[in-house]
């Protein structure tokens, strides 16, 4: 546990006291968007290759709210910890294995400052009694700025264990220079073990068993792989040859299924160093994007979502344009919106469509003309803007940034 800041111990009146749990419970409420404030705004402090790998933002997203609920949590219990909670311990694993610990603790000290300037913000719009106001005001910051000296304390000698850890089994030295090499600094042969002068087919494998997933492909295409463990059972990888896929290793990944619970996506084959980079660029956002359901997700059947969404802003932005009319959340739109993406899947034929979406033809027909009318204009107009903000508007709902 750790010292005890007790405020009933502190608080010199019961009306302090029943304030404090008032606005503790209130607090609480607050958590959840403090911590998706907190993310947003670590979007420019860290490297580009953590927004593009979805589960590691994702848990970093998820290590935010933790650290938020429990430092909230030994505030209104009122002790600072005696060690490094496990939540902050969770986080600072990640700092060790990407190599960034400034870019980490970015995200808490910001988590820090929202708590405090919540705490401030609440005392300041609902607390009337001016006594009372700078009691609370003052056992906050006290205990905000002593838990979070305590905590950088504890994770600055964490993480520094965890890197001469990772250093002493070569993982760290490994990674830094995979990192380098796709990040285009120089980088010395001799530090990475990938033939550059080769073609490379990027991959991310996750799930339980995803790295002998991608070996087993390795060996059923007769090609060396070569994995770096990102994060819980996360991989970045290349399957690499001296020359590109042929026919049959092709319909041999096509038809490759990577096992329960396993999931993997594919860049485009590249030549190089530049090629190495931009499949795994590719293979990043085919990840990030990838829909929900299939365990192989193919960069070139995902790559109208990939660069749109590169953009997120203009992404949404156009789908709200072009979908204008039958983009709200309501069963009709959605309706709608299902029965115009079987349209343009048939190739345009109603029939078709109506068969697929177990209709009458004259019921697509029907659903067309509604859209015309609301979106304005004939489909054939812009036929090929609505298809595309179809997908976009389905891949953008999935990531729920």
């Amino acid at each position: 546990m750790g010292p005890v800041l007790s405020p009933v111990d502190r608080f010199q009146s019961e009306a302090t006291v029943a304030e404090f749990d008032r606005l503790v419970a209130e607090l609480e409420s607050r958590l959840d968007f403090l911590a998706a404030e907190g993310l947003e705004a670590m979007r420019g402090r860290v490297p580009r290759w953590i927004l593009e790998t979805g589960p590691v933002w994702q848990q970093l997203g998820e290590c935010i709210r933790g650290t938020l609920r429990t430092e909230w949590a030994a505030f209104r219990d009122g002790f600072l910890p005696g060690r490094l909670p496990d939540i902050d311990a969770t986080l600072i694993v990640m700092a060790a294995r990407v190599g960034d610990l400034s870019s980490l603790l970015a995200g808490y000290r910001f988590a820090q400052m929202a708590l405090w300037g919540s705490w401030f913000e609440l005392i300041e719009a609902s607390v009337a009694d001016e006594a009372v106001k700078r009691e609370l005001l003052r056992h906050g910051s006290q205990y905000f700025f002593q838990y979070a000296d305590l905590v950088s304390r504890y994770m600055a000698e964490g993480y520094q264990r965890g890197v001469e850890r990772a250093a002493a089994q070569g993982e760290h030295h490994r990674f830094q220079a995979i990192k380098s090499l796709l990040e285009a600094d120089p980088l010395s042969g001799s530090h990475f073990d990938i033939d550059l002068n080769h073609y490379h087919l990027g991959c991310v494998a996750w799930g339980e068993g995803a790295d002998k997933a991608v070996r087993q492909l390795g060996v059923s295409l007769g090609r060396p792989v070569q994995l770096t463990l990102r994060l819980h059972n996360n991989w970045w990888g290349w399957i690499s040859g001296s020359r590109p896929l042929d026919s049959h290793q092709e319909a041999e990944l096509s038809r490759f299924e990577p096992g329960p619970g396993i999931r993997i996506a594919f860049g485009l084959e590249g030549f190089g160093e530049a090629g190495l980079r931009a499949t795994n660029h590719q293979a990043l956002r085919a990840q990030w994007v990838a829909p929900p359901g299939p365990a192989v997700i193919h960069y070139e059947d995902v790559a109208v979502e990939t660069l749109a969404t590169e953009a997120e802003s203009d992404a949404r932005a156009f789908v709200a344009h072009e979908l204008h009319g039958i983009d709200d959340p309501s069963v009709a739109s959605a309706r709608l919106r299902e029965t115009l993406a079987a349209y343009f899947a048939a190739e345009l034929n109603a029939a078709s469509a109506g068969a697929a979406l177990g209709v009458h033809h004259q019921t697509v027909t029907n659903r067309l003309r509604v859209i015309e009318e609301r979106i304005g204009h004939p489909l054939g107009a812009r036929h090929l803007e609505l298809a595309v903000a179809l997908r976009l508007r389905d891949s953008l709902s999935r990531e729920e940034i």
